[in-house]
């Protein structure tokens, strides 16, 4: 049976009141406690960035660090009804419900990190109601008073994530924000942080142009190993998430070509938030072009995309911080065609082939692009596809690239970070 939690309207609050979590304060000693702080939820495989702070935390769990994440349920890809059942295979259980509200609470260690998770009624953050967001905000105090963490990390700029900075401060814990998109428009947002960590230099370069914001890169938080196939069987041209943002149309207008000129040139489509029919209507090209199409939906095991994947493309028309698919791809010896700009030519490290996008495709996502400024990318496709030798040193150079952007080191990196931050905190407060 479940047991019941009470959610207390005034504070402070009884010490029984959350489920405990295992207790490690910093004092003689004991291990520095981190904790993330955020509805979304880390175990959503469907959102970069969540398995990015994801393997954050593991990393350094790894290094002896008490990491916890107190999360809601917002997805970028709601499971729905299978929510108990993808965390029950995630490995966290049903421990608890807040009786007032009458909503469960699940909670599991899981690669050395304490998830604890408030299954609310709406899976989306647009959709989470006022009184969702104040039941959070009040178990977030709850949380802080009870462990007093050493460390809190969060991200997002909406009201909540204002209330969850300020609860963190007011707990004494530093402060840190996770930067890892250019959609952040307002200083305010990172007016109460410590320490901003973002996931790229490039990242670092613009917030420091638009915002005069200071910020530290710490890489892009990828364990490749759980994405390294099994066995490689190269077969396709393989496209991630068929967007307008993610260069769709330069990817069809390859797609267009190689009907004409390599009709032998198998590809990939791995639809996610983006459907390539939707694309090919909206540009209106003949849908016959999906006969030439794999179509995949969203995968929770990519390494069997990349088991059969022979070149990988990522010309994306917006900025790019980062990229997780340019490391996975690395680790697997896969060659990428990617586009020059953002954080994606740090990422690859020297792996793949970079090329132009044109500058009208920045603008507007939709633009076709024309024959002459798909050509290079063509050029560079067609080379791959048809050049054994020269495909063989791609592949070669993009294993090498791999062992130089290790996530042990970028975890050793943060974990130096985040001491030496909390001691300038604490050496200014005495």
């Amino acid at each position: 049976m479940l047991q019941a939690i009470s959610l207390p309207a005034i504070f402070p609050v009884p010490p029984d009141i959350y489920i405990d979590t295992p207790q490690a304060g910093t004092n003689h000693g004991s291990p520095l406690k981190v904790v993330f702080l955020s509805p979304f939820n880390l175990l959503d495989t469907a959102s970069g960035a969540a398995q990015s702070l994801r393997t954050m935390l593991e990393q350094l769990a790894a290094r002896g660090v008490a990491c916890h994440a107190l999360t809601a349920c917002c997805f970028d890809v709601p499971p729905g009804p299978r929510l108990g059942e993808f965390f029950q295979a995630q490995g966290l259980r049903p421990t608890g419900v807040i009786k007032e509200i009458n909503m469960p609470v699940w909670q599991g260690r899981v690669a050395g990190v304490e998830h604890n998770a408030i299954q609310f009624e709406n899976q989306a953050r647009h959709l989470f109601s006022p009184p969702e967001e104040i039941t959070y905000r009040d178990m977030v105090r709850i949380w802080l008073e009870q462990n007093r963490p050493d460390v809190v990390i969060t991200f997002g700029g909406l009201l909540l994530d204002i209330e969850i900075q300020r609860c963190a401060r007011a707990a004494g814990a530093l402060l840190v924000f996770y930067l890892a998109n250019p959609s952040y428009g307002r200083p305010e947002t990172f007016s109460r942080v410590d320490l901003v960590v973002t996931n790229s230099q490039a990242t670092c370069a613009h917030y420091q142009k638009t915002l005069n914001l200071k910020s530290h890169s710490v890489g892009l938080f990828v364990d490749p190993r759980r994405a390294l196939a099994a066995r490689r069987d190269p077969q396709f041209v393989t496209f991630i998430n068929p967007l307008p943002e993610k260069g769709v149309s330069l990817f069809l207008k390859l797609l267009a070509r190689a009907a004409v000129e390599a009709p032998d040139m198998r590809f990939l489509v791995v639809e996610s938030r983006g459907r390539l029919h939707d694309a090919l209507q909206k540009l209106g090209l003949p849908l016959s072009l999906l006969d030439r199409v794999t179509r995949l939906p969203k995968q929770d095991d990519i390494a069997t995309v990349y088991g059969v994947t022979k070149v990988l493309l990522m010309p994306s028309f917006w900025f790019e911080a980062a990229g997780r698919i340019l490391i996975e791809a690395n680790a697997n010896g896969i060659p990428v065609l990617a586009t020059d700009r953002g954080g994606i030519p740090e990422t690859l490290n020297g792996a793949g082939r970079l090329l132009p996008i044109p500058e009208r495709c920045t603008q507007d996502y939709w633009a076709m692009p024309s024959d002459d400024e798909a050509l290079p990318w063509w050029h560079e496709l067609l080379r791959l596809w048809r050049d054994p030798a020269y495909y063989q040193s791609m592949c070669d150079q993009a294993l090498a690239c791999a062992t130089n952007q290790t996530v042990a080191s970028k975890g050793e990196k943060l974990d130096l970070l985040l001491r030496e931050a909390l001691a300038k905190k604490r050496g200014a407060n005495m």
